[in-house]
């Protein structure tokens, strides 16, 4: 029987409860780093293995059209009928990167580098600069809710890698709600490419087709859909509403594969899956209780991923009261261990990497999730979602990869 954290996740690696990350299993990495390669990023190299598979399976194309459905796993694709348009284009399984979760995958998406290289490691992640937890996407303070510029927070010193969109051969556009065209990230994540904003998923369609008949050359154009996403935060995976969402979604993608010009390749991915919380209430931490003491700054990390900063002279206690606390189906992970089971991706974990993870790393393996209270609040600022990501379960981590040509 396992008898160390390390060994109760690999464990759980083997028989496949927990999916682990690799580079020898296809991924997201693989897919951002193909499509980069197609579209003329001449810095991404011929690749080989998986990268160099997809790449093959999308093709050569003057037009391509990547859409992110923001939350699409497989266990929600799968509940679509199987002559349903995203079934029946389904080329490939992948793996999201961990934490299976927005920012750290969108951010892949835009790099083409795993998490450990681009330092997004979470919806919240650490900033030596507050110091503390930064809420990355909406770029503001966890605790404060100010936005990190007016602390004086670049965005190259949150996002230390470039999007690799700036450095296609074409014509790029990104096709998003319009509540998030004038966002930090969005300017980040998109570099250079003209950002056009939609109200519904409809409109974003036909924005997508009026750019591409309106094309005079070689085009990428990105579209980012995340009502799937949203719905089964809210309602749950299997909730009527994110049914809805879906359908809108599988409907909509349909419209712009069969009105598409020739010379168009869809390709169609997601950034994690999703993954309902069970038991309803989340595993607490309080800024004033036994272990919110040892610690030097809010918690960072997301649902099912936590990273603690633990003071210097709580150290040697942080793990025992920790194991006492929490129960069986989490495991405490130290940086060595994350960087030995290569979880954050392959290779030395860089130290600006190092500095936002801090002393101690926890990940849940079941469906519960983690939480944090101040303490003077009423209640853990983890708001009672139905849904959540970030984990390593088959439900948050298997994503899709479906091309229409």
């Amino acid at each position: 029987m396992p008898t160390n954290d390390v060994e109760r996740l690999l464990a759980n690696f083997e028989t496949g409860t927990l999916l682990r990350p690799s580079v020898d299993i296809p991924n997201s990495v693989d897919l951002s780093r193909a499509i980069a390669h197609l579209s003329g990023d001449g810095s991404i190299s011929a690749g080989i293995g998986s990268e160099a598979m997809i790449r093959k399976l999308i093709g050569a194309s003057e037009h391509i059209v990547f859409v992110v459905v923001d939350g699409l796993g497989m266990t929600l694709l799968e509940t679509l009928p199987e002559n349903s348009f995203l079934r029946r284009n389904l080329a490939l399984e992948l793996r999201s990167v961990f934490p299976s979760t927005t920012s750290a995958a969108l951010t892949s998406l835009a790099t083409g580098a795993w998490p450990s290289e681009h330092a997004v490691i979470g919806w919240w992640t650490h900033f030596t600069e507050i110091p503390g937890p930064a809420t990355v996407l909406p770029f503001i303070n966890r605790v404060t809710g100010a936005p990190l510029s007016e602390q004086g927070i670049r965005t190259e010193a949150v996002f230390p890698l470039p999007s690799r969109i700036s450095s296609f051969d074409r014509s790029t556009i990104g096709i998003l709600p319009v509540h998030l065209t004038h966002s930090v990230y969005s300017g980040y994540s998109l570099g250079n490419a003209i950002r056009r904003g939609y109200r519904s998923i409809a409109e974003g369609v036909d924005a997508t087709l009026t750019r591409l008949s309106d094309a005079s050359g070689p085009t990428y154009t990105y579209l980012y859909l995340p009502q799937v996403d949203s719905a089964a935060h809210t309602s749950g995976v299997g909730s009527e509403s994110t049914r809805a969402a879906l359908a809108d979604v599988n409907s909509g993608l349909e419209r712009i594969a069969r009105d598409k010009p020739d010379g168009t390749k869809l390709v169609i991915s997601a950034d994690h899956g999703h993954l309902d919380t069970f038991p309803p209430d989340p595993m607490l931490i309080r800024e004033d209780d036994e272990l919110g003491l040892m610690l030097r700054h809010t918690p960072s990390g997301d649902a099912r991923v936590n990273y603690y900063h633990v003071r210097e002279d709580a150290i040697g206690r942080f793990a025992d009261a920790y194991a006492d606390r929490i129960p069986d189906d989490v495991v405490l992970l130290t940086q060595d261990e994350i960087e030995s089971l290569q979880l954050l991706g392959p290779g030395v974990i860089p130290t600006r990497t190092r500095d936002r993870m801090g002393d101690y790393i926890a990940i849940s393996m079941s469906t519960a999730v983690f939480a944090w209270s101040a303490a003077n609040s009423v209640g853990p600022d983890m708001s009672r979602l139905v849904s959540h990501h970030s984990g390593l379960s088959p439900d948050e981590v298997r994503i899709p990869l479906i091309i229409a040509n």
